[in-house]
């Protein structure tokens, strides 16, 4: 490349500097424009200067430098050397602005759509979109670019299809969490917030990722456990069709007493309490004669599935209160020993 001139040379390195100048400028401009249409009528217009923004700016970059480089006799001798060199780098240039124009297209458009939705499976879908569109649309272009070049590209293909069956094999395990992650959030099993039970574990839904589902249990312990078996688990899930869920109690009072007068008290401390709904109505019935007592349950309903025991433990300590006030006995076991004067030895078998 000897015999380039001073001259030539330095007006080529000004059009590059005037050119990656007026890139960076436009870039700045329409980031400019973009802000100032967010705040007008139509914010479509304002995601679309963004969107077009990062690949119109590099075409300005790359024609700028494209021209201040082939209008070197010399470059274009060197590139005239090596055949489909030219189309190969036009190929790279427009994969490249191609896969910013739809990550910003999936960013700007699908990631906020998909954010007002009740659940994150359709964010977590536009972000797994994203990385997929972007390595698809590289792995042709880099195809198509090799082709240009002459080189032959079916046994890569081939290669290629090998190694990524070998992947999927690999990654059976993760395939299918991740795959049961998304067909659990699809069907709205559980929801981040969501208190559920699954197996041996109760506890609140933190994060349900692609592979994995992350809950706090009431012991404060995170658990993951992976997606692939959720999809196989009974799970029961708290909050849902509503957060109110109902609680049963059981008491015992002694036999003579008034169960009438105990049923009163019953709902007088059931109405007295915050969590407790009064629609659907609490209920006192008689649910067995048991041998020590007359076992009464008490089924009532609160707003939420946190707080179970706090109800519980408040409904008890006020019936101990109120009974002992009312003078009704809460019994426990007893046995009853009779010792029979006169009875004789009992004979050895």
């Amino acid at each position: 490349m000897s015999g380039i001139s001073v001259q030539s040379l330095v007006v080529s390195l000004v059009i590059v500097a005037a050119g990656c100048l007026g890139a960076y400028l436009l870039f700045r401009a329409i980031q400019w424009l973009s802000r100032r249409a967010d705040r007008g009528r139509y914010q479509i217009d304002g995601m679309l200067l963004r969107i077009f923004a990062p690949p119109i700016s590099v075409l300005v970059g790359f024609g700028s430098v494209t021209y201040a480089l082939y209008r070197l006799p010399q470059v274009r001798e060197q590139f005239s050397q090596w055949d489909g060199a030219q189309r190969a780098l036009f190929v790279l240039t427009g994969t490249w602005i191609l896969a910013s124009l739809v990550k910003n297209l999936i960013r700007e458009y699908g990631l906020p759509l998909a954010s007002r939705t009740d659940t994150d499976v359709d964010e977590r879908v536009v972000r797994l979109l994203d990385l997929t569109a972007i390595y698809v649309i590289w792995i042709g272009g880099v195809l198509i670019a090799l082709r240009e070049l002459g080189i032959e590209v079916t046994a890569f293909l081939a290669s290629l299809g090998i190694a990524g069956l070998a992947v999927a094999l690999a990654a059976k395990t993760i395939l299918s969490n991740v795959l049961a992650g998304v067909t659990l959030t699809a069907d709205r099993n559980f929801r981040v917030g969501d208190r559920i039970e699954v197996g041996d574990y109760i506890g609140d839904v933190l994060a349900i990722n692609l592979h994995k589902t992350v809950i706090r249990t009431r012991s404060n312990e995170i658990v993951m456990i992976p997606n692939d078996v959720l999809g196989t688990e009974v799970i029961v899930n708290h909050m849902l069709p509503e957060h109110k869920t109902r609680i049963e109690l059981t008491i015992g009072v002694a036999y003579g007493t008034n169960l009438d007068r105990a049923t009163s008290l019953l709902h007088d401390i059931l109405r007295g309490t915050d969590r407790i709904l009064q629609t659907p109505a609490p209920e006192v019935n008689v649910a067995s004669l048991g041998d020590h007592a007359v076992v009464l349950q008490v089924l009532l309903w609160i707003d939420a599935p946190r707080g179970k025991r706090a109800v519980r433990d408040d409904v008890y300590r006020r019936a101990l209160s109120r009974f002992a006030e009312a003078g009704i006995d809460i019994p426990f076991p007893q046995r009853v020993v009779r010792i029979t004067e006169g009875a004789g030895p009992v004979d050895a078998p």
